[in-house]
């Protein structure tokens, strides 16, 4: 198959001014072949009503929702915005990134088409380069697997990584480079307010299922795509 559309799928809550800086960004230096997927909670409307002005060039769609369980629920979010989008590239945003590299989306595009089977997830250069915190993988490995993020672990892209590499298709594109503010170095403020992660996340016993989610992983993906070898 090939790839031609990028989705970024951005959660957001009362963050309008990096917003505002993000959307910026995009618009600067996307070749157009991508959107933004927007997810906001119902009793935001300060985001709302700044969405409302954005031009839809640059927006695929706008899903509101309730809050759930907040950061936790980042699962659910991608899923929800999963639903609107049209990518046959999926890649996780912030409201908080800013894209620095002119044609960045043509780019992880022309590194996404050197697997025709879908198998692949595409790093960028930002602080924490090695988590791949972005995300960027198929959409055929989301039908597969059910879901972006297995809902059953919090690191949804140590998850990907994780999952990927053990097919050796993680590629990282250091031309591409990626600002955020959270990247192992400066805590996010979202981040920090998540509500309840820190009951669970960094213990052995949390590891212990993120390597079992893994491997489950890897046997959906390597039982569904013929020719690729673990």
């Amino acid at each position: 198959m090939t790839f031609s559309k990028i989705s970024v799928l951005v959660p957001t809550r009362k963050r309008v001014e990096r917003l505002k800086k993000m959307i910026a960004s995009f618009d600067r230096t996307t070749s157009g072949r991508a959107e933004l997927i927007f997810r906001i909670d119902n009793d935001d409307l300060e985001t709302r009503e700044y969405l409302a002005t954005v031009p839809w060039r640059l927006k695929g769609g706008v899903f509101r929702g309730s809050r759930l369980e907040g950061y936790k629920s980042t699962p659910q979010f991608l899923q929800d915005m999963l639903s609107l989008s049209n990518g046959d590239v999926l890649m996780v945003g912030n409201d908080d990134m800013v894209f620095e590299t002119e044609a960045w989306d043509k780019l992880i595009l022309r590194a996404a088409n050197n697997f025709p089977d879908g198998l692949f997830n595409i790093g960028v250069t930002t602080l924490n380069t090695s988590h791949y915190p972005f995300s960027i993988i198929s959409r055929k490995i989301v039908d597969q697997l059910g879901f972006m993020y297995d809902p059953r672990i919090f690191w949804g892209d140590i998850f990907l990584r994780d999952t990927l590499a053990a097919f050796d298709r993680t590629v990282l594109l250091p031309e591409v480079h990626i600002t955020h503010d959270w990247a192992g170095y400066k805590p996010d403020k979202t981040f920090a307010e998540a509500e309840g992660f820190k009951t669970t996340v960094g213990t052995t016993e949390y590891w212990q299922r993120h390597g079992e989610v893994v491997r489950e992983a890897v046997e959906k993906l390597r039982s569904a795509i013929v020719g690729v070898a673990v």
